[in-house]
C-alpha cells in the first residue's frame, strides 16, 4: 500500500490551515486551530522552517507565516519536507539501498511512475488544496 506518512499529512493540514489564516500564528495557535498536539505542531514547524517553506519571527506580533504564497507552495514540497524525497521503491529513491538493483527489470519503470506521482503532488497548491475538488480542473482521472 502506498502512503504518505501520518506526519507530513499532518503538516498539510497545517500549512493549508495557515493558507487560510494568512496571518502570524504560534504554535499553540496552530494546534488549537489544527486539533493536532502541541508536540507534534513543534516538531513538524521545525521541519517546515529547515525546508524554507515557513519563516519565523520572535516577539508579541512574531509567529509563523508561509514562506512564499500559497500558489508556489505544492503538496510535494510538504511531503518531502517531512518524508524526505519522494520514492514509491527503493531503487527511486536518490540513496536506495536495493541489492538488486543493477538487476531488476522494473527499475526504469518504477523511475518512470516515481516521476509522475512527484509531477502529480508537485501540481496541487495550497491554494488548490482548500478548494472543493469539484471546483478545480481536474487533471488527473
Amino acid at each position: 500500500m502506498l502512503r504518505i506518512s501520518r506526519l507530513a499529512d499532518y503538516a498539510a493540514v497545517i500549512m493549508r490551515n495557515m493558507s487560510a489564516i494568512n496571518q502570524a500564528l504560534s504554535a499553540a495557535e496552530i494546534a488549537q486551530c489544527t486539533a493536532i498536539h502541541l508536540p507534534t505542531v513543534r516538531k513538524l514547524l521545525k521541519q517546515l522552517l529547515k525546508a524554507g517553506l515557513l519563516v519565523s519571527e520572535r516577539g508579541a506580533n512574531g509567529g509563523y507565516q508561509l514562506a512564499r504564497a500559497s500558489e508556489q507552495i505544492s503538496l510535494a514540497d510538504i511531503v518531502e519536507a517531512i518524508d524526505g524525497p519522494l520514492a514509491l521503491t527503493e531503487c527511486s529513491h536518490p540513496l536506495g539501498n536495493c541489492v538488486i538493483s543493477s538487476q531488476c527489470v522494473n527499475k526504469e519503470n518504477w523511475l518512470v511512475i516515481n516521476k509522475i506521482v512527484k509531477k502529480a503532488l508537485s501540481e496541487v497548491s495550497l491554494v488548490q488544496m482548500g478548494q472543493n475538488p469539484g471546483q478545480r480542473n481536474e487533471r488527473i482521472r
